[in-house]
């Protein structure tokens, strides 16, 4: 990186530190320095600056006496960095009389970057599905909708958003939940979102959001609709806001979580569902892209652990597990699979995997050294710890943390180990130690992207086919689940025409 004798010179007295890598024009790395020292003026208003500062560096004094550096460099050695790569830095001096909460917040806003110009152009190439709907279901598609979406905070999801804007959904149309997984990039998106002007609410306030989106969509002469990863928003609007039900148009739901989560209230969703979770266009291509994803990122996080010829368990045989098991056996595991369901169980059998129709009784002969847990439910108890016979990881694909019971782990171990990024370790009475990774929530997501862009573009794009099926008239869709009809509308919007045409044998 190319350094200043300012920011040499300040950083050999660092109390706190963030760096943010982004990637920009000269001019627009230049603006990023000017927009930071912005954002931190309206935090602290009365900011004074350092004299004789180089170009990409600000010496700034807050109040209480608080000395920080900021600078924006640029890499000196390209061959080992993406092209136009750049890093804002910041340096935290002197924390004077600001405590650490409000170091941490200091820090929070410089995290709080924006894509530039560069990185979106970038983006937009990746999602060419996604971002062509406009053109293929017109620009006023969703003219008249309000969508509320609880979607995954990540780089894919800019172009979602930028997308329904050309469809007809405007940014102060729309509200975003946001999961709250520790996503790679999920401060960037987060800024992003809110300086376009969308309003961005956490996922415990999906009460509040819901009531406030449905006022705003009433406001603006439009009708609400859901579209959610995970079952968060349709279960609260029937739990808390049954007066407000009937302003929503329908739901769209991406995983199969979700659906599980609607399962009490069989036979009377009052809201037809679109069930990307169950359609075939799914199933075709994004189940391998999760299990892929979920073995990088598992083989990111424990660089030195050697899985050739260990023993893997794998609990859960549906679509996403499946996949799972076939690539675990790729990396030359030795792999186990355990299903509730016999017809599942027999699957896996079928296709030479070690199985057994007791999970304890596998746990204890199998030995795993690596447990994944793929069936949207609580698969893992404390009963089961007990089963274990070795050390080994536990890992989620499914959302949320809820398909190992931690509660009761934490009942089960004798210590309970915080082990940082890799999540927490559970020392179990017996001597087994169990590393729950991400402390639970679903791997794919821990500090990564999970699915490429290009992967996850079709699946995208047929949320959004379905949130355009929903808002439009006459649509043919019932309350309750629609799964016919939503693999009717998707295999007939011509967006698995267009990624064959993009990556099948004859791409251009």
């Amino acid at each position: 990186m190319t350094a200043s004798p300012a920011l040499e010179a300040a950083a050999t007295a660092v109390v706190r530190s963030a760096a943010v890598p982004f990637r920009a024009s000269p001019a627009e790395a230049a603006a990023v320095l000017a927009e930071t020292v912005a954002r931190i003026e309206r935090l602290f208003p009365a900011v004074r600056f350092g004299v004789g500062c180089a170009a990409q560096v600000r010496q700034l004094a807050l109040p209480g006496g608080v000395r920080v550096t900021l600078a924006v460099t640029a890499v000196t050695d390209p061959a080992a960095h993406p092209v136009a790569a750049h890093t804002l830095t910041l340096l935290v001096t002197d924390p004077g009389g600001l405590d650490p909460a409000g170091v941490a917040e200091l820090v929070r806003v410089v995290e709080a970057q924006p894509f530039t110009g560069l990185e979106l152009g970038e983006l937009r190439r990746q999602l060419p599905l996604t971002l062509g709907l406009p053109r293929r279901l017109g620009r006023e598609a969703l003219a008249g909708a309000a969508p509320l979406l609880t979607i995954h905070h990540m780089t894919d999801f800019l172009a979602m958003v930028e997308a329904l804007g050309g469809l007809g959904a405007p940014a102060e149309a729309l509200t975003v939940v946001d999961k709250g997984y520790p996503y790679r990039l999920s401060a960037r998106v987060d800024a992003h979102l809110r300086r376009a002007g969308v309003a961005v609410w956490p996922w415990a306030a999906m009460g509040d959001a819901l009531a406030d989106h449905a006022d705003r969509a009433a406001r603006l002469g439009r009708r609400p609709l859901l579209v959610d990863d995970g079952g968060y928003a349709l279960p609260v609007l029937l739990d808390r806001h049954p007066g407000l039900v009937s302003r929503f148009a329908g739901l769209v739901e991406q995983t199969m979580s979700g659906i599980f989560k609607l399962e009490r209230f069989a036979g009377r969703l009052p809201m037809p569902v679109f069930s990307v979770a169950e359609s075939r266009l799914k199933a075709t291509v994004e189940c391998y892209g999760i299990a892929d994803a979920a073995a990088r990122n598992i083989l990111s996080l424990l660089p030195h652990e050697k899985f050739e010829g260990q023993a893997a368990l794998v609990i859960g045989f549906g679509r996403i597990g499946e996949q799972i098991a076939e690539v675990l056996r790729a990396r030359r595991m030795r792999v186990a699979v355990f299903d509730r369901q016999m017809v599942r169980l027999v699957g896996a059998h079928e296709r030479g995997f070690t199985t057994a129709p007791s999970l304890p009784r596998l746990l204890a002969a199998h030995r795993p050294m690596l447990v994944v847990g793929s069936t949207g439910r609580t698969s893992v108890r404390g009963e089961h710890a007990r089963a274990l016979r070795r050390d080994c990881y536990l890992v989620s694909v499914t959302s949320r943390n809820h398909e190992f019971a931690l509660d009761e782990l934490a009942d089960e171990a004798r210590r309970i180990v915080d082990v940082g990024l890799l999540g927490t370790r559970y020392d179990l009475p017996h001597g087994p130690a169990v590393t729950v990774l991400g402390d639970g929530y679903p791997i794919n997501f821990h500090h990564a992207e999970s699915l490429p862009n290009k992967y996850a573009d079709l699946i995208l794009a047929s949320l959004l086919v379905g949130a355009c099926a929903l808002a439009r008239p006459g649509h043919g869709f019932t309350p309750g689940h629609n799964v016919a009809r939503t693999d009717q509308v998707l295999e007939t919007s011509g967006l698995l025409e267009g990624y064959y045409r993009l990556y099948g044998p004859d791409r251009q």
